[in-house]
């Protein structure tokens, strides 16, 4: 029943048809199939863990360049959910790797092929761009640090010059390319929608009873300075007052 709901959920990007006819027509079909069962066992890795940790998943995207999941899920999750969500990736590819290296001999054209890749698409995956993995553990590690709205920000302008900086290296590159184009939208549209993510973490932080051991005090009533792991506490005027205290008095000005 779950294999059966999540398969409805599995969209597979147009582009990807066109990669696989290519690989057909220029005899690079095995390595077409060898690179894809990588990027869905990658994948599988995500999934598990999301359902372990009960993320509900929304659609599952296959791209050129990898899978990317969207998952229907509070912003205000313990970060070790998020970790190990995003960790399930890498974890299953180094299960995978295992796999070969004791069943496939290293001298075949199949391991040889299945090494490149694999190490290839765990490191791209490792690089702080979103949506890719590198870039949701560098947002945790932010918001250990930085508040909600500075760490997601963050997260963007890195991503923005991650893709330049690859862009510069590789514009020769026209896989490389497409694949960097595809990420820039998706960047893009997390960038439009940065207003809107930080007034969902808010709200979520206003009507759900959320619970963490250590508090961030903050001076005066900046609602921006709130950070995602901790207990928000505002001091104004030498009085205390709790998030829900200051969020109340936001949402009855707003309305």
């Amino acid at each position: 029943m779950i294999i059966k709901s999540i398969y409805k959920k599995i969209h597979i990007s147009i582009l990807v048809y066109v990669l696989g006819i290519i690989s057909v027509i220029t005899g690079l079909f095995k390595a077409f199939l060898i690179m894809y069962l990588i990027l869905f066992i990658h994948e599988l890795g995500h999934i598990i863990m999301a359902i372990i940790f009960k993320y509900n998943i929304s659609k599952i995207n296959i791209y050129p360049f990898g899978g990317y999941t969207i998952f229907d899920v509070d912003i205000n999750k313990n970060s070790f959910a998020e970790f190990m969500v995003f960790f399930g990736g890498i974890l299953f590819q180094f299960i995978l790797s295992i796999i070969f290296k004791i069943y496939v001999d290293n001298s075949t054209y199949l391991y040889r092929t299945f090494n490149v890749y694999n190490i290839n698409i765990l490191l791209f995956n490792l690089l702080p761009i979103m949506p890719l993995d590198g870039s949701k553990v560098l947002n945790i590690l932010f918001n250990k640090i930085f508040s909600f709205k500075m760490s997601h920000i963050l997260s963007i302008y890195i991503s923005y010059i991650g893709i330049l900086l690859i862009f510069i290296i590789n514009y020769k590159n026209l896989n490389m390319c497409i694949i960097l184009f595809l990420l820039l939208n998706l960047i893009i549209k997390e960038h439009k929608n940065h207003i809107y993510i930080f007034n969902r973490f808010l709200v979520e932080r206003y009507i759900k009873d959320i619970k963490f051991k250590k508090n961030n005090f903050i001076i005066g009533n900046a609602v921006k300075n709130m950070k995602k792991y901790m207990r928000n506490i505002f001091i104004i005027d030498n009085i205390y007052f709790s998030e829900k205290e200051v969020l109340e008095g936001r949402f009855n000005h707003m309305y």
